[in-house]
């Protein structure tokens, strides 16, 4: 499924920016981030709406006059709670506190998983001397980050490849088929063990989705000799 033509594009990437989107549904839309230049495009535009900075510059605060009316238009005196009920209430968010305090300290206490390191391996480049792609490789060597010095996405009908180049020659062996040229992840196993000092990557242009022959066939804009 194309979910760059999905009618639920919008409601999807609230659901993942919010974290409700679980299990395959997660997974298949973190996919076409990878994937699908619209849809990394149309989530960067949700990203750009959650953020802290936007919901600062829209916040409006409205004055006394305003609430005072809405509470007598809505009667909201009806619903405060005499002191001796909010008496009860503190207790028991003062029990709910410390428990939480408690787990909170608890999960301190216990071992963290370490966060997975990286090391650069290669940077790739092209005719523009200012768009520079860094890779770099996971120390456990199962995941490949590619960081790009300013963005680069793909267009509504196209998709990035990343190729590794034998030295030997070799034809070349497709990595990831991307959305954009900053991403993480997984490698294919089997191409693990062929990334040797002397290797290269290289990204191409390519069809929506990726070659459709297995072999470049769009311009090859970023290049890089791999050094380990």
């Amino acid at each position: 499924m194309n979910l760059a033509r999905s009618s639920h594009l919008d409601a999807l990437c609230g659901e993942y920016l919010l974290g409700s989107l679980r299990g395959a549904a997660r997974r298949r839309f973190t996919r076409a981030l990878r994937e699908e230049p619209l849809v990394a495009l149309r989530y960067q535009y949700w990203q750009r709406l959650f953020s802290p900075r936007f919901a600062a510059s829209i916040a409006i605060q409205p004055d006394a006059a305003l609430w005072k009316r809405l509470s007598r238009e809505l009667d909201l005196d009806r619903y405060r709670i005499p002191w001796m009920q909010r008496l009860g209430l503190w207790r028991t968010w003062a029990g709910v506190a410390t428990a939480a305090l408690l787990a909170v300290l608890t999960f301190q206490m216990l071992p963290l998983e370490t966060e997975t390191r990286f090391v650069e391996i290669a940077q790739m480049r092209g005719e523009d001397r200012n768009m520079v792609i860094t890779a770099s490789l996971s120390e456990d060597r199962k995941e490949l980050s590619l960081r790009a010095a300013r963005p680069v996405v793909a267009g509504p009908s196209q998709s990035y490849e990343l190729w590794l180049l034998p030295e030997s020659g070799e034809a070349p062996l497709s990595l990831a088929v991307l959305g954009q040229l900053d991403a993480r992840f997984a490698l294919p196993p089997a191409l693990v063990p062929r990334l040797l000092a002397g290797a290269k990557f290289a990204v191409s242009v390519e069809p929506n989705g990726g070659s459709p022959t297995g072999a470049p066939t769009g311009p090859v804009i970023l290049a890089g000799v791999i050094r380990i």
